[in-house]
């Protein structure tokens, strides 16, 4: 095929077939770095919301193996009726230095959260997001309580401050 055509398609052709070369290429590392978790992901949200990272429905919550600023969060449902629960995620500082700043998001599957106090408020639903209103000083908790339409169960995932939450 190479002999019948014309010299100066040549480059043309080498050309074509470098760029669909590079191109297979950087599809297959694309997608190998999105099984492997890729990298971050630039919030749909505004810059106010950036201290949480969202996770999608694959990625889960840590289930204790440890933050490095030793914050662990606890999730108790305090009552429930047919369609509604009330319930309390409590964030604890294990660790040594304050927590001057935090944010938190979860999901739990088929609940939308409707109320919530103890924090500021930026995003109700299925996939809750609130601010901090102080600092977690070492030692100390902060509760946060809130009201949904669904049935009571831990979240599948949880954020504090762009790391997976530690359950308790």
């Amino acid at each position: 095929m190479l002999a019948v055509m014309p010299v100066p398609l040549l480059p043309i052709v080498a050309l074509v077939v470098a760029v669909g070369v590079v191109a297979y290429a950087l599809s297959t590392q694309q997608i190998s770095l999105n099984f492997a978790g890729g990298a971050p992901k630039e919030s749909a949200h505004g810059p106010r919301d950036s201290p949480v990272s969202q996770r999608g429905p694959g990625q889960r919550a840590s289930r204790g193996a440890g933050r490095p600023d030793g914050v662990v969060v606890a999730f108790r449902v305090q009552s429930r009726t047919a369609r509604t629960f009330k319930a309390t995620a409590t964030v604890t500082n294990k660790g040594q230095a304050a927590v001057p700043r935090w944010a938190l998001a979860f999901k739990i599957p088929n609940v939308s959260v409707r109320a919530v106090s103890g924090a500021t408020v930026v995003r109700t639903g299925a996939s809750p997001f609130v601010r901090g209103r102080g600092t977690i000083a070492p030692g100390e908790s902060v509760r946060i309580v809130f009201t949904a339409t669904g049935t009571a169960r831990k979240p599948t995932y949880c954020v504090l401050n762009r790391l997976a939450c530690t359950l308790v």
